[in-house]
């Protein structure tokens, strides 16, 4: 069925919102994010942004996934493992004030809980098939794993780049080894 002129309005309305919060997330984190900062810089009333997203966790979610997809969305093309992995924790890194926060919001929000677990599954995948060529098979889920938690636990910590890049280095060579 084609789509009517309604579906498309809805569509521009909604990726509109979803740019904005994208903007007000960066600039200010979870905290700077609402129906009326988002209402303000569009020029809407409040209740056309609650239309779109009826709670602040559904604008948050959205807005999330957008910033994940813009930041982790297309990483490089390069086969080098650890140019890849590197890549990914600066990344995570800068976005370390978000994740947190979608962290604490999926603990009270199903919404929330959907994206950062979608999140997850897709980061998981993704380090699995870098990691395939070099890990044998029997232990490719317990190494992406622990890359993975030890790369949770790395962003929590004030560390420098080239100690963070270091310990991460450090980390996939000894897992990796044969």
């Amino acid at each position: 069925m084609p789509r009517n002129r309604q579906d498309v309005e809805r569509e521009i309305k909604v990726a509109e919102i979803r740019r904005a919060a994208v903007d007000l997330l960066r600039d200010g984190g979870y905290p700077a994010l609402s129906h009326s900062a988002v209402a303000k810089a569009l020029g809407l009333a409040r209740a056309a942004i609650y239309w779109y997203f009826p709670t602040k966790d559904d604008l948050f979610a959205a807005a999330m996934a957008d910033v994940y997809a813009q930041d982790l969305g297309t990483p490089p093309d390069d086969p080098d493992v650890m140019a890849r992995l590197r890549w990914a924790v600066e990344r995570l890194t800068v976005l370390q004030p978000l994740t947190h926060a979608l962290h604490e919001r999926a603990r009270q929000s199903e919404v929330a809980a959907e994206l950062e677990a979608a999140l997850q599954e897709t980061l998981c995948s993704r380090l699995r098939d870098l990691l395939a060529p070099h890990v044998p098979p029997d232990r490719l889920d317990q190494v992406a794993t622990a890359i993975i938690v030890f790369v949770e636990g790395l962003l929590t910590q004030p560390r420098s780049t080239d100690e963070r890049l270091g310990l991460l280095e450090f980390l996939v060579t000894e897992l990796t080894r044969a």
